[in-house]
């Protein structure tokens, strides 16, 4: 009888601690808004499939958050709190945050489908600079902030879970003109899902369906709170900050903390731990075995380095034994390529494609392991919550066909982690050796560390650690002190330090990541460094928004309608210049999108000021070869790329410059950042010129966008 090929999901989920200890206030609304959107129907769709088993890693710096929303300390977060106001009372700058942040949904699947909630993102237009906030918000009327209230909150609950909801469907429906008596509704949904996380885990792991796992308390790195030094073992000439943090207790106090955390919220101790970002090195393995811990995940690139081979089925798809002097655990490696594709790659398929694509590489795998003796774990690993938003249907289609599937295919056993080493004992299986130092990300340390932002971020938590490190235990706020520092030590301060993430919230990442810092100072009773109040993440250049979806605009030289360069990315040039050349600046920003055929790129500039240098070309050069040139004579403005091939292009110049440039004349881009630079020209001479050094890189690939979705 053929061997089943045996698959152990593994859906991690995990918020930062955004609440701040000292003051209590909490500036992100994420916890809440992914504990209405993933956290429960995650859970609550295995209902459907008992024959699917899982596993589900909880941070406790999640559960922490979790709980704080509900009584007794009932506690909320900015955002709620604004939401619940009513649109009548709002302040000024009440109404601007709402503009400003209640668009906070993916544009295609949370947007879009919702005419009123679309025609008011329209109605804003994308992100608006400082100086257009006051006749911005006289275009909005108190009906427009209180529907805007609602649908921020209502989009954020899953759909599957809104279908159950009569009130809300008929919410959906209605679609505008809402009632504070309705928005009240939403959110008293929004805090009963809150409500029901922790107990739907509970009862899943109850019934045996569910694995629960940890992951280290405020989710650090933690090989590089053992030793920062060991980012250098994969990467020799990496960088590190000025202070060398080295604390391996502190990683024990993470996990030793996270280990009890779970036994309270969940009635028993974790057995799995995924270490924050699948981080592991040789001193954490041990931390984890004097921990007593069943089995340890990470990735695949862990393996291979540790090994020294190539990608080898018969090694990947099978848990490792780690044993050392004082104990042993199992290891389990995710399939990167299964993981990314529903990561990552699936939302942008139909949900049957995608399916019947993994289904089929399943497959590949279950024919090279079905005479087998020995049995195969596929071992798949990913945010369990952040990618659905990309999906059609909140991903909710994609899971239910995939589970039927699963559940329906003999060839199949979907099991957790601990049943499967239950059921197969590898006590005799030959040990790894000497584990190699890296993470889920290129097997490597660097996004945390190496760069200055993130360098100059740990040299602060070093510092800090030092000020508090002979505080009296007997102190009142003694663990309160200790617990900031464990916040501050989370991985998710240094992800958004440096020039690798792009976030909206990246500004307010560094603020709370220094404010964690100097709670520790006042609850240590020090004085605050002035350091603290300066923001360790540098000033961008350009102001940079990438597009958000196709566009398809009439070349005409006029803003034909809001939803023209609705979607468009967008820079804004005027950064480039000091303030004191600003006033003799000609051109102001920069639009680019593109559909399946074109690139599309719209300049914003000052007419009067052109007129006067008339005649004028702007030439648009782009690495690989190609050269656009826009020329402007007399009242008359042509377009012509001029190399590979010389070629008219559709231009016009009203109130501002469009362009369409066919993709076929930018060279096989594959996806790839277009890198871009504009030249003004007056005569043979180069009078304005952006970037000042360099270029500019335009994504070309709504695909590449969501590839970058693993954030909050």
């Amino acid at each position: 009888m053929a061997q089943s090929l045996y698959i152990a999901f593994i859906w991690h989920m995990h918020q930062p601690y955004y609440r701040d200890l000292v003051s209590g206030t909490c500036s992100m609304p994420w916890v809440r808004l992914h504990a209405t959107k993933d956290y429960v129907d995650m859970v609550k769709l295995l209902e459907l499939f008992p024959a699917i088993h899982q596993t589900f890693n909880l941070v406790p710096s999640l559960v922490d958050q979790l709980e704080e929303y509900l009584p007794p300390t009932n506690r909320s977060d900015e955002f709620l709190d604004i939401s619940k106001k009513p649109a009548a009372q709002l302040s000024p700058q009440e109404q601007r945050f709402i503009l400003e942040w209640f668009f906070l949904a993916h544009p295609e699947r949370m947007i879009k489908p919702y005419p009123r909630y679309h025609d008011l993102w329209a109605k804003r237009g994308p992100d608006p600079l400082d100086e257009e906030w006051p006749t911005l918000l006289k275009r909005f009327k108190v009906q427009d902030y209180l529907d805007l209230q609602v649908w921020f909150n209502l989009v954020w609950i899953d759909p599957w879970l809104r279908s159950q909801d009569a009130q809300l469907v008929r919410l959906i429906e209605k679609g505008s003109q809402f009632s504070e008596d309705e928005k009240r509704y939403v959110l008293e949904r929004h805090i009963e899902l809150l409500a029901q996380v922790i107990p739907t885990y509970r009862q899943a792991a109850e019934r045996g369906q569910i694995e629960l796992t940890t992951s280290p308390y405020y989710h650090p790195i933690l090989p590089l709170l053992c030793d920062v030094r060991t980012a250098q073992a994969a990467l020799p000439h990496l960088a590190l900050p000025e202070l060398k943090f080295r604390h391996p207790e502190d990683a024990m106090w993470q996990l030793r903390e996270a280990f009890a955390r779970h036994q309270r919220a969940f009635g028993e101790a974790p057995k799995g731990l995924w270490p924050s970002e699948g981080s592991v090195s040789e001193e954490v393995v041990r931390i984890a075995i004097d921990a007593k811990m069943g089995w340890i995940a990470t990735d695949e690139e862990i393996l291979w380095r540790t090994l020294k081979s190539p990608r080898s089925p018969s090694t990947l798809y099978r848990p490792h034994l780690v044993r050392r002097k004082s104990g042993q655990l199992a290891m389990v490696f995710r399939d990167r390529e299964l993981s990314d594709l529903i990561g990552f790659v699936y939302s942008q398929w139909t949900p049957e494609i995608a399916i019947n694509d993994f289904l089929k590489r399943l497959t590949e795998i279950y024919e090279q392991f079905r005479n087998d003796p020995q049995p195969a774990l596929v071992t798949i690993i990913l945010d369990g919550e952040n990618a659905w938003e990309s999906y059609p249907n909140d991903g909710h289609d994609f899971l239910v066909g995939l589970y039927r599937a699963l559940a329906e295919d003999g060839r199949f056993r979907c099991v957790t982690v601990s049943e499967f080493l239950q059921q197969h004992p590898m006590d005799q299986a030959p040990s790894l050796p000497e584990l190699f130092s890296g993470s889920w990300i290129d097997g490597n340390f660097a996004t945390w560390i190496g760069h200055p932002e993130k360098n100059a971020a740990w040299t602060l938590l070093a510092t800090t650690r030092d000020a508090i490190a002979h505080l009296d235990r007997t102190q009142p706020t003694y663990q309160q002190t200790w617990r900031s520092l464990g916040i501050a030590e989370g991985s998710d301060w240094m992800w958004w330090f440096g020039d690798t993430h792009v976030s909206a919230h990246a500004q307010e990442f560094d603020r709370l990541f220094r404010a964690h810092l100097s709670n520790c100072y006042q609850l240590a009773g020090l004085e605050i460094p002035a350091v603290l109040q300066q923001p360790i993440r540098r000033r961008m250049i350009t102001t940079l928004h990438t597009p958000t979806g196709f566009i398809h605009p009439t070349i005409d030289g006029r803003e034909t309608s809001y939803y023209e360069w609705l979607y468009a990315g967008r820079i804004d040039l005027r950064q480039q210049y000091a303030a004191s050349h600003r006033a003799e600046q000609c051109l102001r920003q920069l639009y680019y999108g593109f559909d399946e055929a074109h690139q599309y790129l719209r300049l914003d500039l000052d007419v009067a000021a052109l007129a006067a240098r008339d005649p004028w070309t702007i030439e648009l050069q782009f690495t690989g070869g190609t050269r656009v040139q826009i020329r402007y004579d007399h009242a008359t403005v042509t377009g012509l790329c001029l190399a590979p091939e010389p070629t008219p292009l559709p231009c016009a110049l009203v109130r501002i410059l469009e362009v369409a440039i066919p993709r076929s004349l930018l060279g096989p881009q594959a996806g790839a950042p277009l890198q871009l630079s504009i030249h003004l020209f007056k005569n043979a001479e180069v009078i304005e010129r952006y970037p000042e050094q360099g270029t500019f890189a335009l994504t070309t690939s709504v695909a590449d966008l969501e590839a970058q979705a693993w954030s909050v």
